[in-house]
C-alpha cells in the first residue's frame, strides 16, 4: 500500500499541466528536488525545484529552440536527450530504457549543466522516478515547426 501510494504521489509532483506531454520528469535526492520537462503545443518547458516552492529554474521555449537529440538505433539502451538553453548555459535532459529484460532499474535518467562545454553539475533521477518513454514527442514537435534532423550530421535543419 505504501509504494502504491508514494507512486501514486511521485506522479503527482511530475504531472505535466493539462494538455501537455511529459517530455523527461523526474525526482532527485529521494525526492527533495523535481524536474519536470513537458511539450504543449509549440512550446517546452523546464521546471526544477523543491516540490510545493517556487520553482528554482523554469524555462519555457519554443520547440525550434529546445535541441533535441533522437535515439541513433543501436546500442544497449534506447535514449534520447533534450537541451534547454538559458544564456550560456545547457540543460541536456536525458532518459535511457535497457534493453536487457534482466536490468535492475531499466529505466534511467538525468540532467547534465555544462557551460562552454564544461560540466557543471550531473543530477542523476532517482530510481523508479523517471517519467518518459521513446519516442519523445520533442521530435514529432519540430518536424511539424518545419525542422528536419540529419542522422549524418546530428543536427536539425
Amino acid at each position: 500500500m505504501s509504494v502504491l501510494f508514494l507512486l501514486a504521489n511521485i506522479a503527482a509532483v511530475l504531472a505535466c499541466p493539462e494538455g501537455a506531454e511529459t517530455l523527461v520528469s523526474c525526482t532527485f535526492k529521494d525526492g527533495v528536488k523535481t524536474l519536470t520537462t513537458c511539450l504543449q503545443e509549440e512550446k517546452a518547458t523546464y521546471v526544477f525545484g523543491t516540490p510545493g516552492r517556487q520553482p528554482e529554474l523554469e524555462m519555457k521555449r519554443d520547440v525550434r529552440d529546445v535541441d533535441m537529440t533522437p535515439w541513433p538505433g543501436i546500442g544497449g539502451s534506447i535514449w534520447e536527450e533534450a537541451i534547454f538553453v538559458n544564456g550560456d548555459v545547457r540543460y541536456i535532459v536525458y532518459y535511457s530504457i535497457s534493453k536487457d529484460p534482466g536490468a535492475q532499474n531499466p529505466m534511467e535518467g538525468g540532467v547534465v549543466v555544462e557551460q562552454y562545454g564544461v560540466e557543471l553539475a550531473h543530477l542523476r533521477c532517482d530510481a523508479g522516478s523517471v517519467l518518459s518513454g521513446y519516442p519523445m514527442p520533442l521530435f514529432d514537435a519540430k518536424v511539424a515547426a518545419g525542422q528536419a534532423y540529419s542522422m549524418e550530421t546530428g543536427e536539425w535543419e
